[in-house]
């Protein structure tokens, strides 16, 4: 026999699940107050892996004129920074950190990794990792959960379109000149330097490129 609780919940999934973006705070609000703690769990519960919601046109256009989303994309272009750039968004979600670990370890099927995938986060949010280092795959779930594009999160973090044919080329002619004994001296520190720990699934979506 389903409760008030369970068909808040249920109501609740059916909401997200259509996109229509429903707030926390109105189930919980509208649960008998003896049961708000466990809808409230419940809820948690279910927001660690809850998939992206099914966002219509309207839907996305007005998430895209909120005047969060709005400063979130002036802050891209003007500082560039994870560390100002991704509280802003998780919190426009609603996200805490832990529930974002969890949309991106089911999005790719790592269960058990959630503890894990925090610290990444935390490491990208405190500007700790390498942007240029995360993985596309990584960037495109990010995106989806926080409910922006990829690339507006990969120029957050600093990175830069490759440079065109003609310009790499003539990058290349520049720096041909460089001395052999530089080139000696870094091969030689590379030989020296431990190799690294083999990496995860998990380590690869953070620090193991852009194409891992």
């Amino acid at each position: 026999m389903s409760t008030p609780t369970d068909q808040l919940l249920s109501e609740f999934i059916d909401a997200w699940n259509a996109g229509a973006r429903p707030q926390v705070e109105d189930y919980l609000q509208r649960a008998v107050p003896g049961e708000r703690d466990e809808l409230a769990e419940r809820l948690e519960d279910w927001l660690l892996v809850a998939p992206s919601p099914a966002y219509d046109a309207q839907a996305l256009a007005s998430i895209r004129a909120e005047p969060g989303y709005v400063g979130a994309l002036a802050e891209i272009e003007a500082v560039g920074l994870w560390p100002e750039v991704l509280p802003r968004l998780r919190e426009r979600a609603g996200l805490k950190l832990r529930e974002l670990a969890g949309r991106i370890t089911a999005a790719f099927g790592l269960p058990g990794e959630e503890a894990r995938a925090e610290g990444y986060l935390e490491r990208m949010e405190a500007g700790d990792l390498d942007a240029s280092r995360v993985s596309r795959r990584l960037l495109d779930a990010l995106g989806t959960a926080l409910g922006v594009p990829a690339a507006d999160l990969l120029r957050a973090g600093g990175v830069r379109p490759a440079a065109a044919p003609g310009q790499a080329l003539f990058r290349a002619e520049r720096y041909a000149a460089a001395s052999f004994e530089a080139d000696l001296e870094a091969l030689s520190r590379a030989a020296l330097t431990p190799a690294p720990e083999p990496m995860d699934e998990l380590d690869r979506l953070f620090v193991g490129g852009p194409d891992a």
